[in-house]
Formats: C-alpha cells, structure tokens, sequence
C-alpha cells in the first residue's frame, strides 16, 4: 500500500535497494524497514516518518479492532520512507503490477542487486543470492552464478565486493525457500559444517524421501520445516494440515529405518540462534575448521 501510493499522487519515484529488489521477486526473512526509492535532490537524502494513511486515524483504529477481535493485529500504518541520492529516472525500468494496476519504476535488477546485498546482513544477503540462482516462482529476471560473479568484479568498492564475494561462495540454486536458506546461513554464521543440499535417501536401491540437508560423515538429515506446508496444506496439495503431519512423520519413520538420524528445526529456531546451535550440536554436527568469517 505504501508503495503503490507513491504513484498514486503524480509521478512515482524510482523504487531501489531492497524495495526494488522485492519489486523484481525476491523475498527477504523479515519484514523490509522502509521504502527506498531515489531522489535527484541531495536536500532530500535521509530517512522520513510513518505516512499517514487515514484521514481519521482513531475512526480506522476502532473500525480496525472491531474487525480484528478474534485475530488481532496492530493498524497497519505503512513504512516510513528512505531518499537515496542518485540514478536517473530515464534509465528507470517500468514494471508493471497486476494486482495493484499500476506501473511502478524500478533500479535495473543488476544495479539493484550489486548496491544492495552488501549492505545487509550476511544471512539477508544469501537469502536474496540463493533466489536468484533458484528461479523461484514470481521472479522477473534471469541469472546465473557466473553473471553475478560478473557484477561482482565490475564493482568499485572492494569492501562491498568482498561482501557479496563471501555471499556467492555459499549460495546455491538448490535453496528451495528462504527459511532454508537462512538456515545454511546461520549454520555459516554460527561455525557448523555445510551440508549438502536436496539429498536422495534410498532403501532397498529404491528412493524414499529428497530431504533438506545431509551431513554424510555423521548420517544426519537436517529438515526445515516451514508452516506453509501445515497453513496452506489444502491449497498446495488438497490434503489436510492433518493429513500432511501424519505423511511427514512416516516419512520421517522410514528415513530413521535406513539408519540414519533427523534433526528438525522450524522457523522459531531461527529466529533465535542460540536454540538453533543447540538443535544442531544436540544432533552432532561438527564444527567447520576452515572457512571464513562473515560480516556483522
């Protein structure tokens, strides 16, 4: 809603960083802070307060908790904006938004993506990387390792291309959601060995089960779990939340009759790293000894 009313009263700004970025199809782990587009004017550089979406703030708030009793959310107020210096509106890419019938201009994806992954956090960074090299679903561009890598060198800050050097040493196309990338970034982050990604469990030459993660010198699966899969179970599959935790836990029987152990974790976990480590220690995954450190 914030966005789209940037267009609403005359000519939008051009969208960058990661609301650009989230404009082409990449999703990040946690809500995004601002809006950032560009501005021409140095003067206007610099971060600006909530908008104000209602005319009548305290009528929306009680009309809003009228309708929200039985799930209650605070009122959504929009997100603050953030002027950033620079980019010329004619080198602007026009995307067009279907469900907001509007025409939204955005940062080119490569200029987007070079000026931004360096300024989150490590794990964010990733998150975006891996998406890109995955294709998912809803993404408008077409990138490989090799072209990022390319971006990358024609960079001119060498901090900044460190930065996105250590985030393309780890990403992978094999990443299937965001959750899952965050978790290989805080195994990163937090000093575990890396497993291999998307492995086929067989039994009996027959294959049982793709699963998340496998650490081979310790025969552990790992598994993210996210709640789609229970929250959405009907839509993406007909069957039941039900149904699907009963399938999982066979699933997670035959698994365990191969011989080998499972250890799962949910989006919970990875909001708090500490409790992840542990799940991950509990279960014997070794500490990396090489390997570099990761920014803060």
């Amino acid at each position: 809603m914030t966005t789209a009313s940037l267009a609403v009263g005359g000519n939008a700004p051009v969208l960058c960083r990661e609301t650009a970025l989230l404009a082409w199809g990449l999703e990040l782990p946690g809500m995004p802070s601002h809006i950032r587009y560009r501005t021409d004017r140095r003067a206007a550089v610099g971060r600006g307060p909530l908008p104000t979406l209602y005319g009548n703030p305290e009528s929306a708030k009680r009309l809003w908790e009228e309708r929200a009793r039985e799930r209650p959310w605070p009122l959504p107020l929009g997100f603050p904006d953030a002027k950033h210096l620079g980019f010329p509106a004619a080198a602007a890419v026009p995307l067009y938004l279907p469900h907001l019938d509007l025409t939204l201009p955005l940062e080119p994806f490569d200029e987007a993506f070079v000026d931004t992954v360096p300024r989150l956090s490590f794990a964010e960074g990733l998150v975006f990387a891996d998406a890109v090299l995955a294709r998912r679903p809803g993404l408008k561009v077409t990138r490989t390792l090799d072209d990022l890598r390319r971006l990358c060198a024609a960079m001119d800050n060498r901090a900044a291309q460190a930065r996105l050097n250590q985030v393309l040493d780890l990403a992978s196309g094999a990443s299937e959601s965001v959750g899952e990338s965050l978790s290989r970034a805080l195994m990163w982050e937090l000093g575990f060995e890396m497993p291999r990604l998307q492995v086929w469990i067989t039994k009996d030459g027959r294959r049982i089960a793709r699963v998340d993660y496998y650490w081979d010198q310790i025969r552990l699966v790992g598994e993210f779990d996210g709640l789609q899969k229970y929250l959405r179970s009907q839509k993406l599959s007909g069957k039941s939340a039900s149904q699907v935790v009963v399938e999982e836990k066979r699933r997670e029987d035959e698994i365990r009759s191969t011989g080998e152990r499972v250890a799962r974790w949910v989006w919970a976990d990875l909001l708090e790293p500490a409790r992840f480590a542990a799940i991950l220690h509990r279960a014997g995954v070794p500490r990396r000894t090489t390997g570099r450190a990761v920014w803060r």
